[in-house]
């Protein structure tokens, strides 16, 4: 059963966490957390890691967070800091009553209706979708902060005043790239992919490792990378009722000398996958739901032995042009993967939160910032060659892998064993008629009335869906 990990920052009291959380005070402040590894210091300053949900030393205060920096709340006795990532993969939200003087951050916006009564805020779920690439949720007045920013709020003796600082953002310097060979891109991505591989192994001496493998080149580098590095590494693959990628998946294996275990998701586990995917995003966005079901059912699933460390190849598409549209030049190629990476700001796609629930340790190489940056200085040409995505990454990859593993034709994550057409299909025999955003938007507001009981978490998934149906069908 997945239990969210949170803290909870706030100058009143919330009597709705009490039975959820551990509660702290620091100064005028009240803190709330659950699930946040570490000891609570004696005296503060207290920091939280809000990617891996941990209680850290205090950095000193920074201007801006530098690009790769987790984001981080440091609580004094005079005042909150939150340091959002230039990314914003692990967002913090916040509400306020400017009326009365109240204000609470938190980390998870489905305690948003144990939090916001207290701040004297009505709990309210937009029926219309946020602002595209803006810091609404789908809950009114609760906001994220914003990517990149340091948000200060502290006590003065007229009351508590907020600052925001707003850096440079670091996407705006990378419309120029530089590398044009593709073949040296290409090697020159792979030797930062297996630098972030090294780095992560690094800390865990003892640790096993699994990756979530497609028969894509995604997955494939990394399992690859994480071979030739000598980890003890399981390749996991997943399939559907639709259909699978086994074979794709085990002619890579095989080429490795690895053993692949097969997983075979039934449409029950995918279905309740839903409203748990939900949970942990907290968007409603199809692509960006069904994105994540795979990985949200094998999260809470037996097959990855526990204490696993999860490698996955997501991100890659979005830095690579690997889902690119039609372009007439350079510069819309180049706009549209800046403009991918700038909207996971606003889905969470990449948040640690969904993993971190299930006790799960994922890890993304390619979103890490040294192989962003080195995917984002490569040119269009070299991305996109002879009608083939992901060209440079390709000639790389052969000089590895056999040519035919390397230049297999691209699926997208969600279509690999049929899984979004699956999932259209169970959706549409089980609300006729009704659009999957509904559906997902159903599946919201059932969490939300769950959270307002007092449940965030240990409700029946396939019920939860269930319900969701029958409100969506009304």
């Amino acid at each position: 059963m997945a239990t969210s990990r949170w803290i909870v920052v706030g100058n009143v009291d919330l009597p709705g966490l009490a039975h959820l959380a551990e509660r702290h005070e620091v100064g005028d402040l009240t803190v709330y957390r659950a699930g946040v590894s570490g000891s609570w210091p004696s005296h503060p300053p207290v920091a939280c890691d809000v990617r891996t949900m941990s209680l850290v030393a205090a950095p000193p205060p920074a201007p801006a967070p530098a690009a790769g920096e987790p984001p981080r709340i440091r609580i004094d006795e005079d005042g909150v800091t939150v340091s959002a990532s230039v990314l914003n993969e692990d967002p913090v939200h916040v509400a306020v009553n400017r009326a009365r003087g109240g204000f609470a951050y938190f980390t998870d916006p489905l305690l948003a209706p144990l939090i916001l009564p207290a701040l004297g805020l009505p709990v309210e779920v937009r029926d219309d979708p946020p602002a595209v690439a803006g810091d609404e949720t789908l809950l009114r007045h609760v906001h994220r902060v914003p990517f990149g920013a340091v948000q200060e709020t502290r006590r003065h003796r007229d009351g508590w005043t907020t600052r925001t600082t707003m850096p440079d953002d670091p996407l705006r310097h990378l419309r120029r790239p530089t590398r044009a060979d593709g073949q040296a891109a290409g090697r020159a991505q792979l030797e930062a992919l297996r630098g972030e591989i090294r780095r992560i192994a690094a800390g865990r001496p003892a640790a096993g490792f699994a990756t979530l493998l497609s028969g894509g080149i995604d997955s494939g580098s990394v399992t690859m990378l994480a071979a030739a590095e000598g980890l003890p590494v399981t390749p996991y693959s997943a399939g559907t009722p639709w259909g699978d990628e086994f074979d794709d998946a085990a002619e890579l294996c095989d080429h490795l000398g690895l053993p692949l275990t097969r997983i075979d998701l039934s449409e029950e586990r995918i279905l309740a996958a839903i409203p748990q995917a939900v949970r942990g995003l907290c968007v409603t966005t199809p692509e960006v739901v069904e994105v994540a079901l795979t990985a949200t059912a094998l999260y809470g699933g037996t097959e990855i032995a526990a204490g696993e460390v999860v490698l996955t190849g997501y991100g890659s598409d979005l830095i690579n042009a690997g889902l690119y549209r039609p372009f007439r030049g350079p510069d819309e190629l180049i706009d549209q993967t800046l403009d991918s990476v700038h909207q996971t700001r606003f889905t969470n796609e990449l948040s640690s939160r969904l993993p971190l629930a299930y006790g799960r340790e994922v890890h993304h190489p390619f979103w890490r910032w040294p192989v962003m940056r080195v995917a984002l200085d490569t040119a269009p040409s070299a991305k996109v060659h002879g009608g083939r995505e992901k060209h440079h990454l390709r000639l790389a990859m052969s000089e590895h892998v056999p040519h035919q593993i390397a230049w297999r034709r691209k699926t997208a994550v969600h279509h690999g064993g049929g899984l979004q057409a699956g999932v259209a299909k169970l959706l549409t025999a089980d609300a006729p008629g009704v659009d999957r955003e509904a559906v997902y938007r159903a599946c919201f507001r059932e969490l939300v009335a769950a959270a307002a009981d007092g449940r965030p978490d240990g409700w029946d998934p396939l019920r939860l869906y269930e319900r969701a149906v029958a409100a969506a069908r009304r």
